[in-house]
């Protein structure tokens, strides 16, 4: 994974480029073993994401089953204008919270 840090007692994970067809199988399996590992919060912080495709939503749904499944806040957060239109046209926003930035998710989860 492109970065991963702790603050505040989240998991953040800021991948980097494009989740797409080619980079989202990478990003899906090292999400997997980062929720493995986690203790109780994630945040996929998504700043330097360029291009959001479906595989890359599929990638993030996967890691919000796993994060239910484990009893782990699992939020996102700094998308651009658009991946920020493909996550609300993909209807994602109602089942992953998302918040402007990294700042806000760390103070408002």
């Amino acid at each position: 994974m492109d970065n991963i840090t702790h603050e505040k007692g989240f998991d953040v994970v800021a991948p980097n480029g494009k989740l797409d067809t080619m980079s989202a199988p990478k990003f899906a399996k090292e999400l997997s073993q980062i929720l493995i590992n986690c203790k109780k919060k994630c945040i996929i912080d998504l700043e330097n994401i360029t291009f959001l495709s479906s595989s890359g939503l599929q990638a993030l749904l996967g890691g919000v089953k796993m994060a239910k499944e484990r009893g782990i806040v699992f939020a996102v957060c700094g998308m651009n204008e658009m991946v920020n239109d493909v996550f609300m046209m993909s209807g994602f926003d109602r089942f992953i919270v998302s918040f402007k930035n990294k700042e806000e998710a760390l103070q408002k989860l």
